[in-house]
Protein backbone atom coordinates (compact mmCIF):
# COMPACT_ATOMS: atom_id res chain seq x y z
CA UNK A 1 0.00 0.00 0.00
CA UNK A 2 1.33 3.46 -0.91
CA UNK A 3 -0.27 6.76 0.05
CA UNK A 4 1.15 10.19 -0.76
CA UNK A 5 -0.11 13.60 0.34
CA UNK A 6 0.66 17.04 -1.18
CA UNK A 7 4.29 17.63 -2.22
CA UNK A 8 5.29 14.21 -0.95
CA UNK A 9 6.64 10.97 -2.34
CA UNK A 10 5.60 7.52 -1.24
CA UNK A 11 7.24 4.44 -2.76
CA UNK A 12 6.45 0.89 -1.76
CA UNK A 13 8.22 -2.03 -3.46
CA UNK A 14 7.49 -5.65 -2.74
CA UNK A 15 9.07 -8.66 -4.43
CA UNK A 16 7.95 -12.16 -3.43
CA UNK A 17 9.30 -15.44 -4.75
CA UNK A 18 7.46 -18.16 -2.90
CA UNK A 19 7.54 -21.93 -3.27
CA UNK A 20 5.12 -24.07 -1.30
CA UNK A 21 5.42 -27.75 -2.05
CA UNK A 22 4.24 -29.54 1.12
CA UNK A 23 5.28 -32.81 -0.44
CA UNK A 24 4.47 -36.28 0.77
CA UNK A 25 5.98 -39.37 -0.84
CA UNK A 26 5.27 -42.97 0.06
CA UNK A 27 6.91 -46.02 -1.49
CA UNK A 28 5.52 -49.14 0.10
CA UNK A 29 4.85 -52.78 -0.63
CA UNK A 30 7.17 -52.97 -3.63
CA UNK A 31 8.74 -56.21 -4.75
CA UNK A 32 12.34 -56.26 -5.87
CA UNK A 33 13.42 -56.86 -9.44
CA UNK A 34 14.64 -60.26 -10.48
CA UNK A 35 18.25 -60.70 -11.51
CA UNK A 36 19.74 -61.76 -14.83
CA UNK A 37 21.43 -64.93 -16.02
CA UNK A 38 20.35 -67.04 -13.06
CA UNK A 39 19.58 -70.77 -13.07
CA UNK A 40 17.34 -72.84 -10.79
CA UNK A 41 17.41 -76.51 -11.75
CA UNK A 42 16.02 -79.67 -10.21
CA UNK A 43 18.44 -82.58 -9.92
CA UNK A 44 18.25 -85.69 -12.06
CA UNK A 45 16.48 -88.72 -10.62
CA UNK A 46 17.13 -92.34 -11.46
CA UNK A 47 14.97 -94.83 -9.59
CA UNK A 48 14.52 -98.62 -9.70
CA UNK A 49 11.83 -99.95 -7.42
CA UNK A 50 8.46 -98.71 -6.25
CA UNK A 51 8.80 -95.24 -4.77
CA UNK A 52 5.97 -93.52 -2.92
CA UNK A 53 4.69 -90.12 -4.07
CA UNK A 54 6.89 -87.23 -2.94
CA UNK A 55 9.63 -89.59 -1.82
CA UNK A 56 12.36 -87.85 -3.82
CA UNK A 57 12.47 -84.05 -3.90
CA UNK A 58 15.10 -82.27 -6.00
CA UNK A 59 13.13 -79.17 -6.96
CA UNK A 60 11.96 -76.03 -5.13
CA UNK A 61 15.19 -74.26 -6.02
CA UNK A 62 15.38 -70.50 -6.56
CA UNK A 63 18.05 -68.16 -7.88
CA UNK A 64 18.13 -64.43 -8.51
CA UNK A 65 14.53 -63.77 -7.53
CA UNK A 66 13.46 -60.36 -6.31
CA UNK A 67 12.16 -60.26 -2.75
CA UNK A 68 8.52 -59.65 -1.93
CA UNK A 69 7.38 -56.37 -0.42
CA UNK A 70 4.81 -56.36 2.41
CA UNK A 71 3.27 -53.20 3.78
CA UNK A 72 0.55 -52.85 6.40
CA UNK A 73 0.15 -49.29 7.61
CA UNK A 74 -0.41 -45.70 6.53
CA UNK A 75 1.14 -42.27 6.20
CA UNK A 76 -0.56 -39.16 7.58
CA UNK A 77 0.78 -35.85 6.30
CA UNK A 78 -1.01 -32.64 7.33
CA UNK A 79 1.08 -29.50 6.73
CA UNK A 80 -0.21 -25.94 7.22
CA UNK A 81 1.57 -22.87 5.81
CA UNK A 82 0.61 -19.23 6.46
CA UNK A 83 2.38 -16.57 4.41
CA UNK A 84 1.12 -12.96 4.49
CA UNK A 85 3.73 -10.24 3.83
CA UNK A 86 2.54 -6.60 4.17
CA UNK A 87 4.30 -3.59 2.63
CA UNK A 88 3.04 -0.07 3.49
CA UNK A 89 4.48 3.38 2.66
CA UNK A 90 2.65 6.53 3.84
CA UNK A 91 4.02 10.05 3.25
CA UNK A 92 2.77 13.21 4.94
CA UNK A 93 3.01 16.84 3.77
CA UNK A 94 6.28 17.74 2.02
CA UNK A 95 7.81 14.43 3.09
CA UNK A 96 9.00 11.16 1.61
CA UNK A 97 8.29 7.56 2.58
CA UNK A 98 10.03 4.59 1.01
CA UNK A 99 9.40 0.92 1.86
CA UNK A 100 11.06 -2.05 0.17
CA UNK A 101 10.34 -5.69 0.87
CA UNK A 102 11.97 -8.68 -0.84
CA UNK A 103 11.02 -12.24 0.11
CA UNK A 104 12.43 -15.52 -1.16
CA UNK A 105 10.52 -18.21 0.67
CA UNK A 106 10.48 -21.97 0.24
CA UNK A 107 8.17 -24.15 2.31
CA UNK A 108 8.57 -27.82 1.51
CA UNK A 109 7.36 -29.63 4.66
CA UNK A 110 8.35 -32.92 3.11
CA UNK A 111 7.58 -36.38 4.37
CA UNK A 112 9.11 -39.46 2.78
CA UNK A 113 8.39 -43.06 3.63
CA UNK A 114 9.88 -46.14 1.99
CA UNK A 115 8.66 -49.29 3.66
CA UNK A 116 8.03 -52.93 2.89
CA UNK A 117 10.34 -53.07 -0.12
CA UNK A 118 11.86 -56.33 -1.30
CA UNK A 119 15.49 -56.44 -2.35
CA UNK A 120 16.54 -56.98 -5.93
CA UNK A 121 17.75 -60.37 -7.02
CA UNK A 122 21.38 -60.88 -7.92
CA UNK A 123 22.91 -61.88 -11.24
CA UNK A 124 24.65 -65.02 -12.40
CA UNK A 125 23.55 -67.26 -9.53
CA UNK A 126 22.78 -70.99 -9.62
CA UNK A 127 20.58 -73.10 -7.36
CA UNK A 128 20.45 -76.79 -8.28
CA UNK A 129 19.06 -79.88 -6.68
CA UNK A 130 21.48 -82.77 -6.32
CA UNK A 131 21.29 -85.87 -8.48
CA UNK A 132 19.58 -88.89 -6.92
CA UNK A 133 20.08 -92.53 -7.86
CA UNK A 134 17.86 -95.05 -6.07
CA UNK A 135 17.49 -98.80 -6.28
CA UNK A 136 15.02 -100.65 -4.06
CA UNK A 137 14.16 -104.37 -3.87
CA UNK A 138 11.48 -104.49 -1.19
CA UNK A 139 8.27 -106.50 -1.47
CA UNK A 140 5.57 -103.88 -0.95
CA UNK A 141 2.72 -103.12 -3.32
CA UNK A 142 3.57 -101.99 -6.82
CA UNK A 143 3.57 -98.20 -7.28
CA UNK A 144 4.92 -95.66 -9.75
CA UNK A 145 6.63 -92.29 -9.32
CA UNK A 146 5.24 -89.10 -10.80
CA UNK A 147 7.49 -86.68 -12.71
CA UNK A 148 10.95 -87.32 -14.02
CA UNK A 149 12.73 -90.61 -13.51
CA UNK A 150 11.84 -94.32 -13.73
CA UNK A 151 10.03 -96.49 -11.21
CA UNK A 152 9.30 -100.20 -11.31
CA UNK A 153 9.44 -103.41 -9.27
CA UNK A 154 8.20 -103.45 -5.67
CA UNK A 155 8.79 -101.78 -2.32
CA UNK A 156 7.63 -98.43 -0.91
CA UNK A 157 8.87 -95.41 0.99
CA UNK A 158 7.41 -92.48 2.90
CA UNK A 159 7.26 -88.88 1.71
CA UNK A 160 10.38 -86.68 1.38
CA UNK A 161 12.72 -89.55 2.13
CA UNK A 162 15.41 -88.05 -0.08
CA UNK A 163 15.52 -84.25 -0.36
CA UNK A 164 18.29 -82.59 -2.34
CA UNK A 165 16.31 -79.53 -3.48
CA UNK A 166 15.18 -76.38 -1.69
CA UNK A 167 18.40 -74.55 -2.55
CA UNK A 168 18.51 -70.75 -2.83
CA UNK A 169 21.18 -68.48 -4.30
CA UNK A 170 21.31 -64.73 -4.91
CA UNK A 171 17.69 -64.04 -3.96
CA UNK A 172 16.69 -60.62 -2.69
CA UNK A 173 15.39 -60.51 0.87
CA UNK A 174 11.75 -59.83 1.64
CA UNK A 175 10.67 -56.55 3.21
CA UNK A 176 8.03 -56.48 5.95
CA UNK A 177 6.55 -53.30 7.38
CA UNK A 178 3.81 -53.00 9.98
CA UNK A 179 3.20 -49.45 11.17
CA UNK A 180 2.97 -45.93 9.85
CA UNK A 181 4.31 -42.41 9.78
CA UNK A 182 2.56 -39.34 11.13
CA UNK A 183 3.99 -36.03 9.96
CA UNK A 184 2.16 -32.87 11.02
CA UNK A 185 3.93 -29.58 10.30
CA UNK A 186 2.93 -25.96 10.84
CA UNK A 187 4.77 -22.97 9.33
CA UNK A 188 3.90 -19.35 10.13
CA UNK A 189 5.70 -16.61 8.19
CA UNK A 190 4.40 -13.05 8.56
CA UNK A 191 6.83 -10.23 7.66
CA UNK A 192 5.54 -6.65 7.83
CA UNK A 193 7.32 -3.64 6.30
CA UNK A 194 5.97 -0.13 7.09
CA UNK A 195 7.41 3.33 6.38
CA UNK A 196 5.48 6.42 7.60
CA UNK A 197 6.76 9.97 7.09
CA UNK A 198 5.39 13.02 8.87
CA UNK A 199 5.56 16.73 7.93
CA UNK A 200 8.76 17.72 6.12
CA UNK A 201 10.40 14.42 7.04
CA UNK A 202 11.62 11.19 5.50
CA UNK A 203 11.06 7.55 6.44
CA UNK A 204 12.85 4.62 4.85
CA UNK A 205 12.35 0.93 5.63
CA UNK A 206 14.02 -2.05 3.91
CA UNK A 207 13.32 -5.69 4.56
CA UNK A 208 14.94 -8.69 2.85
CA UNK A 209 14.04 -12.25 3.83
CA UNK A 210 15.45 -15.51 2.50
CA UNK A 211 13.61 -18.28 4.31
CA UNK A 212 13.58 -22.05 3.83
CA UNK A 213 11.31 -24.26 5.91
CA UNK A 214 11.73 -27.93 5.13
CA UNK A 215 10.53 -29.75 8.28
CA UNK A 216 11.44 -33.07 6.72
CA UNK A 217 10.65 -36.52 7.99
CA UNK A 218 12.26 -39.59 6.49
CA UNK A 219 11.52 -43.21 7.31
CA UNK A 220 13.03 -46.25 5.64
CA UNK A 221 11.93 -49.46 7.28
CA UNK A 222 11.32 -53.09 6.46
CA UNK A 223 13.61 -53.22 3.43
CA UNK A 224 15.12 -56.49 2.28
CA UNK A 225 18.74 -56.63 1.24
CA UNK A 226 19.75 -57.20 -2.36
CA UNK A 227 20.93 -60.63 -3.41
CA UNK A 228 24.56 -61.16 -4.28
CA UNK A 229 26.10 -62.14 -7.61
CA UNK A 230 27.89 -65.25 -8.78
CA UNK A 231 26.75 -67.52 -5.95
CA UNK A 232 25.94 -71.24 -6.06
CA UNK A 233 23.76 -73.38 -3.79
CA UNK A 234 23.76 -77.02 -4.83
CA UNK A 235 22.27 -80.02 -3.11
CA UNK A 236 24.52 -83.05 -2.69
CA UNK A 237 24.21 -86.20 -4.78
CA UNK A 238 22.64 -89.32 -3.30
CA UNK A 239 23.38 -92.89 -4.43
CA UNK A 240 21.28 -95.40 -2.52
CA UNK A 241 20.69 -99.15 -2.72
CA UNK A 242 18.28 -100.60 -0.20
CA UNK A 243 16.21 -103.73 0.13
CA UNK A 244 14.12 -102.33 3.00
CA UNK A 245 12.78 -99.06 1.55
CA UNK A 246 9.42 -99.84 3.01
CA UNK A 247 10.87 -99.27 6.49
CA UNK A 248 12.36 -95.85 5.71
CA UNK A 249 10.39 -92.90 7.09
CA UNK A 250 10.15 -89.26 6.02
CA UNK A 251 13.02 -86.74 5.87
CA UNK A 252 15.65 -89.41 6.30
CA UNK A 253 18.17 -88.11 3.77
CA UNK A 254 18.50 -84.35 3.25
CA UNK A 255 21.37 -82.86 1.25
CA UNK A 256 19.48 -79.78 0.03
CA UNK A 257 18.11 -76.59 1.58
CA UNK A 258 21.39 -74.78 1.01
CA UNK A 259 21.68 -70.99 0.69
CA UNK A 260 24.36 -68.74 -0.75
CA UNK A 261 24.52 -65.00 -1.33
CA UNK A 262 20.91 -64.25 -0.38
CA UNK A 263 19.93 -60.81 0.86
CA UNK A 264 18.65 -60.66 4.42
CA UNK A 265 15.00 -59.99 5.21
CA UNK A 266 13.95 -56.67 6.69
CA UNK A 267 11.30 -56.57 9.41
CA UNK A 268 9.84 -53.46 11.00
CA UNK A 269 6.93 -53.08 13.37
CA UNK A 270 6.25 -49.60 14.71
CA UNK A 271 5.67 -46.03 13.66
CA UNK A 272 7.26 -42.60 13.46
CA UNK A 273 5.52 -39.45 14.66
CA UNK A 274 7.01 -36.10 13.66
CA UNK A 275 5.25 -32.86 14.67
CA UNK A 276 7.03 -29.63 13.70
CA UNK A 277 5.97 -26.03 14.32
CA UNK A 278 7.85 -23.07 12.83
CA UNK A 279 6.84 -19.45 13.46
CA UNK A 280 8.80 -16.66 11.79
CA UNK A 281 7.34 -13.14 11.88
CA UNK A 282 9.82 -10.27 11.37
CA UNK A 283 8.43 -6.72 11.45
CA UNK A 284 10.22 -3.68 9.96
CA UNK A 285 8.77 -0.21 10.70
CA UNK A 286 10.18 3.28 10.06
CA UNK A 287 8.19 6.35 11.29
CA UNK A 288 9.43 9.93 10.84
CA UNK A 289 8.02 12.90 12.73
CA UNK A 290 8.07 16.62 11.93
CA UNK A 291 11.19 17.66 9.99
CA UNK A 292 12.98 14.43 10.94
CA UNK A 293 14.37 11.23 9.36
CA UNK A 294 13.66 7.61 10.28
CA UNK A 295 15.37 4.63 8.63
CA UNK A 296 15.02 0.92 9.35
CA UNK A 297 16.83 -2.01 7.69
CA UNK A 298 16.22 -5.68 8.18
CA UNK A 299 17.89 -8.64 6.46
CA UNK A 300 17.08 -12.21 7.43
CA UNK A 301 18.48 -15.49 6.15
CA UNK A 302 16.59 -18.25 7.92
CA UNK A 303 16.52 -21.99 7.35
CA UNK A 304 14.46 -24.42 9.43
CA UNK A 305 14.85 -28.10 8.71
CA UNK A 306 13.61 -29.92 11.84
CA UNK A 307 14.47 -33.25 10.23
CA UNK A 308 13.68 -36.67 11.59
CA UNK A 309 15.29 -39.77 10.12
CA UNK A 310 14.43 -43.33 11.00
CA UNK A 311 16.08 -46.33 9.37
CA UNK A 312 14.99 -49.64 10.84
CA UNK A 313 14.50 -53.27 9.89
CA UNK A 314 16.96 -53.27 7.00
CA UNK A 315 18.25 -56.62 5.77
CA UNK A 316 21.87 -56.83 4.73
CA UNK A 317 22.90 -57.41 1.14
CA UNK A 318 24.04 -60.84 0.10
CA UNK A 319 27.67 -61.47 -0.71
CA UNK A 320 29.30 -62.41 -3.99
CA UNK A 321 31.07 -65.53 -5.17
CA UNK A 322 29.88 -67.80 -2.37
CA UNK A 323 29.08 -71.51 -2.56
CA UNK A 324 26.90 -73.75 -0.39
CA UNK A 325 26.99 -77.45 -1.20
CA UNK A 326 25.18 -80.35 0.39
CA UNK A 327 27.44 -83.34 1.00
CA UNK A 328 27.26 -86.42 -1.21
CA UNK A 329 25.48 -89.39 0.29
CA UNK A 330 25.92 -93.10 -0.45
CA UNK A 331 23.97 -95.85 1.32
CA UNK A 332 23.54 -99.60 0.96
CA UNK A 333 21.14 -101.54 3.16
CA UNK A 334 20.60 -105.32 2.95
CA UNK A 335 17.58 -106.89 4.53
CA UNK A 336 18.29 -108.94 7.67
CA UNK A 337 14.71 -109.36 8.63
CA UNK A 338 15.04 -113.18 8.41
CA UNK A 339 17.19 -113.02 11.53
CA UNK A 340 14.18 -111.90 13.51
CA UNK A 341 12.56 -115.31 12.90
CA UNK A 342 15.30 -116.99 14.97
CA UNK A 343 15.20 -114.54 17.83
Amino acid sequence: MTRAATHTTAVADQTNITYFDQSATQIAGVGGDGGNWNAALGGSVGAFGSIGPGAIVTGDNSAGNGGDGYFFGAMVHAPVAVYAPVNIAVAGYNSSAHADQTNNVVFDQSAFQMAGVGGDGGNGNAAMGGDVSVSGTGHGPHQTIGGAGLASDHGGTGSDVIASGGNHAGNGGDGYFYGGIVHATFAFYYPINIAVAGYNSSAHADQTNNVVFDQSAFQMAGVGGDGGNGNAAIGGSSDIFSSIFDLIGSDVIATGNNSAGNGGNGHFSGSMVDIDVAIYAPINIAVAGYNSTAEAHQTNNVQFDQSTIQIAGIGGDGGHGNAAFGGDFAMQLLSDLHLLDHA
